[in-house]
């Protein structure tokens, strides 16, 4: 090496070092002024951790079956509320918010203060999440927007992250053709020949077709809500899926705070599904709910499998496959949780 190139090199170190130190004071400056008021204006998810404060031994993390009720719903109770009152002795923190899921549940972990008095985590498992019509929802742009303002980085890096827009923005063209691409990737395994192979030719077969698996005259509105059922629920499980990526952090993460994970999953609407597209999506889904139970029980996790939990008359959503239920399907759910706890831990 010249004389003259380690000339170059030390200059360019120098300007380096001089650019990191300016960088490092602008940070600083940043922290301590407009830091705190970004904050608050762009995320709601760092605020949901600090709820579990001193004397919260239980977080729950949920999103909108947590809190959703029927109009004519006398007990108008959270989830959460329900188990909190079936553990005397106990205090769950509410780390809910709408369309949330396992990777938005793994930020609000992570961010929760390491003197809080959390023990265990109870998590909910929405088996729509697993499939691409929620993993290119319209709702999950603004919540990687705010994931940004959670990350463990400077201040003033995830400020610049911001300002260039460095999470997904799809046009609905754009999102459309993820959603439409990934239902193509949604192959699924039946124990018996089938005339789909994945859930795109599954929910073109139907719609185009207009036939149900019961033979009942159709509507298009029982068209649509069986095409709906087969988008979520048509596909088989395994490790390569990014919520199950999702699902692992979270167990590593809780085995590090020495917490105890407990794995809720939520009731669907098996009776529609089973009257509308048949056995075959049903035992899908049962499948797919098994592999979820085998691969986290025999990591540790306390898995509550309430699949089954909830009949078709206490979901109040009519139109759309939601994990929405009346006081009845809310206390079922909570029941059967409280009562694995009490079995399992307390």
């Amino acid at each position: 090496m010249t004389d003259t190139t380690k000339h170059i090199i030390n200059k360019l170190l120098v300007r380096l070092l001089v650019l990191l130190a300016v960088f490092a004071v602008l940070d600083i400056i940043y922290y301590f002024t407009l830091y705190k008021k970004d904050m608050d204006e762009n995320t709601t998810l760092m605020e949901i951790s600090q709820r579990a404060n001193k004397g919260i031994d239980i977080v729950y993390l949920g999103e909108s079956s947590n809190f959703s009720y029927a109009e004519t719903d006398t007990d108008r109770r959270f989830i959460c509320m329900m188990i909190e009152d079936s553990l005397p002795g106990h205090r769950v923190g509410n780390l809910t918010k709408g369309a949330c899921h396992a990777g938005i549940y793994y930020d609000i972990l992570r961010n929760i203060p390491k003197n809080s008095d959390v023990k265990t985590a109870i998590v909910t498992v929405n088996m729509r999440s697993f499939t691409s019509e929620w993993i290119y929802s319209n709702l999950e742009t603004p919540l990687r927007k705010e994931q940004i303002m959670l990350k463990k980085a400077p201040a003033l890096y995830k400020r610049m992250l911001l300002a260039f827009k460095a999470y997904p923005i799809w046009t609905e063209k754009e999102r459309s053709t993820l959603i439409r691409r990934g239902f193509k990737r949604q192959t699924f395994v039946l124990p018996h020949p089938f005339p789909y192979r994945n859930a795109n030719e599954w929910d073109h077969g139907v719609g185009y077709n207009c036939t149900l698996y019961n033979g009942v005259q159709p509507s298009m509105d029982s068209i649509a809500l069986a095409c709906h059922h087969i988008k979520h629920f048509a596909c088989t499980l395994d490790d390569k899926n990014p919520r199950i990526k999702d699902f692992d952090k979270i167990v590593k993460l809780c085995k590090k705070r020495g917490w105890q994970p407990v794995f809720n999953i939520l009731a669907e609407n098996v009776d529609q599904i089973d009257s509308l597209c048949g056995p075959d999506l049903l035992y899908l889904l049962e499948q797919n709910v098994k592999y979820v139970t085998d691969r986290y029980e025999s990591q540790g996790v306390i898995v509550v499998n309430n699949l089954t939990a909830v009949r078709d008359a206490d979901f109040f959503d009519r139109d759309f496959p939601t994990e929405h239920y009346r006081q009845t399907g809310r206390q079922a759910v909570a029941k059967n949780v409280s009562e694995t706890l009490k079995k399992r831990l307390y």
